[in-house]
């Protein structure tokens, strides 16, 4: 039968250890300092796979009879690492009181097949020589009182050894043998050897004291920006041992050698995850049911909470369903050959409506002369300014005049029910009245409602652009025929619900709009088409990427 043989013995272990949380294992990082001497790291090792690593790191023994310089370093180390994985042991070395040159180990760390056993210094600001071991095993409290007991769930016995101070650690399974002891110093340190089988010993390149060679290096590196991760031991273990390396060093007349930084307080746990521990329901998989929900972390933590209230999968999904009619995501209109929502609210040309210097489209008025709309210093490209000019081929029929024009930042067409217009829009450069080339520009029709009983149903078709962006709340019903789309109302809407910024669109306004992006063009058009209905309606419109920004980011 293979076993794993430890025997420990610690001079100064006489108080209760601290509570902890095994939360992130979280590492203690050291301003270490490197011995002035033989900065090399050294093991020794037997064919039998026998290595040792002693305390009171003056040297490291060779029992043949001669010794090796120690590693004098302070901080975490590997001590053994077995081939397969199953068996890991760890130090932590503090700097001696009286000697800044001085390491020694003050508390140890075994994971033998997933059992955590740790042993401590004494919680500061007790300094006892002599007394009880403390022994924590899968975070369960024992003193060498209790011995001889064995780990629950697993077959590990812990028996005593050299009464008072020690202890063996024996399990199936392993043929490895620990020993640490201490001798009458008045500080605590202890000793440790190792035997390993010879074919479950660590690789010369495993960063460990027991491999074969002079190579071993600390867990981590002695900067104080180091990874700590693979501790053995808990964020709470690295304070405890860290105060005891400063509380120890400050006895009177005495110099503090080692200044430890301890790691920052855990976070918080979240209050959703308290009520799921309360109710017992599964943290992991109210995760997953609000995951949709993670860019925002008020929402995010809302949906979890509702789940962890009773443990119910509705209240999930109805918070999910709720968010995505309160804050949809754009989306495209199938059959686009091209469509990037993030693409055209970054990159496309913005341009604006709030200067109108000539307002006659179709020659219905208001003003005479020329038959356009005219929305003089649109935008500025290239260093040139720009002017967008409306026009259209045919006969346009409109309710009221008057409206036609601009509404604050939209650009405003009135049409008469029953009838429709074809619009056409073209960027010109405002001194020679040449057409001016976009790389990229977005059109969006806002505010597509209609009458009661579908009197004034509105359409707005449009041809040559590279998709139909629209909303995931949408109340339009979107076509995309060749390289036309088409956007129809469906709800009936009132003036109460009509937007006052194309940056600034609650959830309905949203729904209501359409966002068509064209690419390399100086003009393009759009039919706007209204079924029966009472008086007119207005179409309002805006160069702005609206509906592929998402809700309340038009300004992006």
């Amino acid at each position: 039968m293979l076993r794993i043989f430890a025997s420990t013995c610690i001079g100064a272990l006489a108080a209760e250890l601290a509570d902890f949380e095994d939360e992130g294992l979280q590492l203690l990082q050291v301003a270490a300092k490197k011995h002035q001497g033989n900065n090399s790291h050294y093991a020794w090792s037997r064919g039998d796979g026998y290595c040792a690593y002693w305390g009171d790191t003056h040297t490291v023994q060779d029992y043949s009879g001669g010794r090796l310089p120690d590693p004098q370093q302070y901080g975490l180390f590997d001590l053994a690492n077995s081939k397969d994985g199953r068996f890991k042991a760890q130090l932590y070395q503090c700097s001696a009181w009286h000697n800044p040159g001085i390491g020694w180990i003050n508390a140890m760390a075994y994971d033998i097949d997933g059992t955590r056993v740790v042993i401590l210094p004494p919680v500061m600001p007790i300094r006892q020589n002599n007394g009880p071991v403390y022994i924590r095993a899968n975070d369960i409290e024992y003193t060498s009182a209790q011995l001889p007991f064995t780990i629950p769930n697993t077959n590990i016995e812990i028996r005593a050894h050299k009464p008072p101070y020690g202890f063996h650690i024996v399990t199936d399974g392993f043929d490895a043998r620990i020993e640490m002891m201490t001798n009458t110093h008045p500080y605590t340190y202890v000793d440790t050897g190792i035997r390993l089988s010879p074919d479950n010993l660590p690789d010369t390149s495993e960063n460990s004291f027991c491999s074969k060679g002079p190579s071993a290096t600390p867990v981590a590196d002695d900067g104080m920006d180091s990874d700590w991760s693979s501790s053995l031991f808990t964020n709470a273990d690295h304070i405890r041992i860290c105060d005891y390396c400063e509380n120890y060093n400050s006895r009177s007349g005495a110099v503090r050698h080692l200044k430890c930084s301890k790691p920052p307080p855990a976070p918080p746990v979240p209050p959703a995850k308290v009520e799921c521990d309360k109710n017992e329901c599964s943290w992991a998989h109210s995760q997953q049911l609000c995951s949709s929900l993670q860019g925002n972390d008020v929402l995010y933590n809302d949906c979890l909470f509702d789940f962890c209230l009773e443990c119910d999968d509705d209240a999930a999904i109805q918070f999910v369903a709720e968010d995505e009619d309160e804050n949809p995501d754009p989306i495209c209109v199938a059959g686009a050959p091209k469509c990037a929502p993030d693409e055209v609210c970054n990159e496309a040309v913005k341009m604006n409506t709030l200067t109108v210097t000539q307002n006659n489209l179709g020659g219905v008025g208001p003003d005479d002369g020329a038959e356009e709309i005219r929305y003089s210093n649109a935008a500025v490209i290239n260093g040139r300014t720009v002017d967008l000019v409306l026009t259209t081929d045919g006969v346009f029929k409109t309710h009221k005049a008057s409206k036609n024009g601009n509404s604050g930042a939209f650009g405003l067409l009135n049409v008469k029910c029953g009838t429709s217009v074809t619009v056409n829009m073209k960027v010109v450069d405002s001194e020679n009245q040449q057409p001016v080339v976009l790389d990229k520009v977005a059109l969006t029709w806002y505010d597509m409602d209609e009458g009661k009983k579908e009197k004034g149903r509105a359409t707005v078709t449009t041809c040559g652009s590279t998709g139909a962006i629209i909303s995931e709340n949408t109340e339009l019903t979107v076509k995309r025929e060749g390289d036309c789309s088409s956007a129809t109302s469906s709800v009936a809407g009132t003036g109460k619900d009509n937007p006052t910024s194309p940056h600034n669109l609650d959830s309905v306004q949203i729904a209501r709009a359409v966002t068509l992006p064209f690419e390399g063009v100086s003009e393009w058009s759009s039919t706007l088409s209204l079924a029966k209905g009472y008086k007119g309606r207005n179409f309002l419109f805006a160069l702005e990427p609206s509906v592929a920004c998402g809700l309340n980011r038009g300004e992006a």
